[in-house]
């Protein structure tokens, strides 16, 4: 886990000194990232500058540094994050005489994009952002990993003949050229309404977030070139039994913790109260032993604690499970580290538990295993189950399902799922990952154009029976909430210098869920069906949580308490960024109704402030 940065010119005669020097800042700004080792690299055509921050993980000696060339000289590469089959990857080149002078991964990655060019990307199984440059014929690809684990963002000038990329949005204000360019309001509007701005949208004229599976190549003389090299599909076709699925998915998981405990660090596990992390950390325990470390914090007195529930696990399985209880003062001490943390706004108040665990298992061990992901492909929220109990009759007009609604609310029938009143299921999708609502937005900024046209991960065309709506529901959870949650443990664990593995994000493990009948997941009413089946091969059925609590902090309580000073201070005093977009009165209305009780607006508040928060960051004035 690393961070990396640079720049790419069209016009070779521009790079120099100068671009040199802004790499070198941009590398800089990612030292929390990687605390161990910097590294830049400069092409003598003057087209590329790459810079690199290195946490060393596999090979942590001097033969893992970065940026690093392939043996001949023609290939350089930056990556951040891990290729988990590299080793296996490693013995085919060995076989068609590439001779390796590390143990790394990174080197296999550049001697085999060096032999096979961007034809590698699909056989790679990991969770990487990388850059590689070609200085023969000038040539940069830009990739990101399957499922979005990594972050890289980049922005283009002179009509993408210059190109900055960097692991962090904060990277693309530090150019030769200046700021990108200036707020797109309709992005911003999306930002309100989903508290995070989605790939592949920048907040910034000219800024853009690589989507999850993607590449880009710039070439001299041709325009940026953008392809999907991996995409979840939404019409998967399941082909196994009810009775043959917990076999091959144990195998799967099996083999994916396997892979991802690769490491010459210190290696731990996260542990929780629900489902996904306690079944990575059974798995990890059984390939380790009883001395594989465990972490969890406490929230003494909050209604979600689940403290109590990870202990319980933790002595069910046999780890040294450390338990760090955190008191409310702590907790809102760290919201400073959560502010420096977003390098770009982001709204999920969940980032702070996220920063509270990380740094507690960063004093320990240098990687940490995760459950991410588990309830996206398996079915694991409430949201789904909703969309899906009475999702047949999405195949008739609205009038007649809010009817059926009605009448079920009157006991006059069935009582319905609150989904089917919705013009349709993205319009439900967006509703429930809303906390702004489209009403309140236009209240607070009036003059917002609205989000991009091209935003269609909620689009939905029409009814094509359940097992379609279900394809759309997983595929809605895993570009949607799957995203923000990625990016939320991306900032809070590499703030402390901490790298986090996700098991069941393994390309292995998604192939394998594509496989199982969603309703299979959806077994009984339950969720998770099957995780919960292979979770209870090692603790009792009994013990495992029937519902998904998560892990939630006091907001509402603090910001009417303890942060009150701070959301006036933020919101009420001075300007508001950027200048012109909000009314003033309508954010202090918003304010007065949530610190009166009326209406809970914690959310809304939240993405109202870390806005506020990164204008006001340091270097970021002039954005």
């Amino acid at each position: 886990m690393c961070g990396i940065a640079g720049l790419w010119t069209e016009d070779a005669e521009a790079g120099g000194a100068a671009f040199a020097a802004a790499a070198r800042e941009m590398g800089s700004l990612l030292a929390r990232r990687g605390p161990d080792d910097e590294g830049h690299w400069s092409d003598p055509s003057g087209r590329a500058q790459l810079a690199f921050r290195r946490l060393a993980i596999i090979d942590p000696t001097p033969a893992g540094h970065q940026p690093m060339l392939s043996r001949d000289g023609r290939s350089v590469v930056v990556m951040n994050g891990e290729i988990y089959n590299f080793q296996e990857l490693g013995r085919e080149l060995e076989a068609r005489g590439v001779t390796f002078r590390s143990k790394s991964d990174t080197e296999v990655l550049v001697e085999g994009l060096n032999l096979f060019g961007l034809d590698m990307v699909p056989r790679l199984n990991g969770m990487f952002a990388f850059a590689w440059f070609r200085p023969a014929d000038g040539q940069l690809a830009l990739v990101r990993d399957h499922a979005g684990i990594k972050p890289l963002y980049y922005s283009t000038t002179r009509g993408g003949r210059g190109l900055a990329f960097g692991s962090h949005f904060d990277c693309l204000l530090h150019t030769p050229w200046g700021v990108p360019g200036p707020v797109r309001t309709d992005v911003l509007h999306l930002y309100l309404r989903i508290h995070h701005i989605p790939p592949p949208y920048g907040l910034l004229e000219n800024t853009h977030q690589l989507g999850p599976g993607h590449w880009l190549r710039a070439r001299p003389g041709h325009p940026l070139e953008t392809r999907a090299w991996w995409t979840l599909p939404r019409d998967a076709e399941p082909d196994l039994p009810r009775d043959g699925i917990l076999e091959p998915l144990a195998e799967a998981l099996e083999r994916s913790v396997r892979r991802q405990r690769i490491a010459d660090v210190p290696l731990g596990v996260f542990l929780s109260g629900g489902v996904d992390s306690p079944l990575v950390t059974s798995l990890a325990r059984r390939q380790t032993g009883p001395e594989l470390k465990a972490f969890t914090i406490g929230n003494p007195g909050w209604k979600q604690d689940e403290s109590a529930a990870a202990a319980e696990y933790g002595r069910r399985l046999d780890v040294d499970l450390r338990v760090h209880p955190v008191s409310g003062e702590e907790a809102l001490a760290a919201i400073d580290e959560v502010r420096a943390a977003q390098h770009e706004p982001f709204a999920d108040f969940s980032i702070v538990p996220t920063l509270l665990v990380s740094r507690f298992a960063r004093e320990e061990v240098t990687v940490s295993l995760s459950g991410d992901g588990g309830d996206e492909l398996f079915f694991g929220y409430e949201r789904p189950r909703s969309l899906l109990r009475d999702g047949e009759l999405f195949r008739f007009p609205r009038p007649v399902r809010m009817a059926a609604w009605a009448l079920g609310r009157a006991g006059a029938g069935p009582r319905r799922s609150d989904a089917v009143v919705h013009r349709d299921p993205g319009a439900y999708y967006l509703d429930v990952n809303a906390r702004i609502s489209a009403d309140d937005a236009a209240r607070l900024a009036p003059h917002a154009p609205p989000p991009p046209a091209d935003f269609a991960l909620y689009r939905f065309e029409r009814f094509r029976g359940l097992r379609d709506l279900a394809g759309f529901s997983r595929y809605a959870e895993f570009y949607g909430q799957l995203q923000r949650g990625l990016k939320k443990v991306d900032m809070a664990s590499m703030r402390c210098s901490l790298e986090v593995r996700v098991p069941l994000l393994d390309r292995e493990v998604i192939d394998l869920s594509l496989r199982i009948d969603p309703f299979d997941s959806l077994r009984n009413g339950t969720r998770k069906a099957p995780l919960r089946d292979l979770l209870a091969r090692a603790v009792p059925r009994e013990s495992i949580q029937k519902e998904k609590r998560g892990f939630a902090v006091p907001l509402g309580d603090w910001l009417r308490g303890p942060l009150k000073p701070l959301v006036e201070e933020t919101l009420l005093d001075g300007d508001l960024y950027p200048s012109g977009f909000f009314d003033r009165a309508a954010v202090r209305r918003y304010w007065e109704s949530h610190l009166s009780g009326e209406r809970d607006r914690k959310w809304g508040l939240w993405t109202l402030m870390a806005l506020q928060w990164w204008a006001r960051g340091p270097g970021r004035a002039a954005a």
